[in-house]
């Protein structure tokens, strides 16, 4: 189902000289470029955001694991004289588990694949030009 305004473009395509077809080509191109390229720096831009958010949580995550690490090590050593030792493991295994679920957060929100709206709109723009050349 076309558009009218396909329609008319078409029209007024037919009446242009192959030199001028060519020129109106490359513009089209041109401009399927740069649009290209903003969609791709914006989807970047978010990327990036999200990004540095995982890098925020992986941090802290991995900051807090190694607090926990020297609080059970603590804990060991205080386990010896068997007197103050069981609050210093509950504080050391609940840093743990805390920097864990961190790690595990950041992890999660990493980007699985760089720019997904940008390569299939390349693909879409791909399939959509070997089909008007053909």
């Amino acid at each position: 189902m076309e558009l009218e305004s396909e329609r008319l473009e078409r029209r007024q395509l037919e009446s242009l000289s192959t030199a001028e077809l060519i020129r109106h080509a490359i513009e089209e191109a041109r401009l399927l470029a740069r649009a290209e390229v903003l969609h791709a720096k914006k989807e970047l831009r978010e990327e990036v955001k999200a990004a540095r958010t995982s890098g925020i949580l992986l941090g802290s995550g991995a900051v807090l694991g190694l607090v926990s690490l020297a609080a059970l090590l603590v804990t060991v050593g205080l386990a010896l004289p068997l007197s103050e030792w069981l609050g210093v493991l509950l504080v050391g295994a609940f840093l743990l588990l805390l920097s864990g679920g961190l790690a595990f957060a950041g992890y999660k929100r990493l980007p699985k694949k760089p720019l997904p709206h940008t390569q299939e709109r390349l693909k879409t723009d791909i399939a959509r030009t070997r089909e008007t050349l053909q």
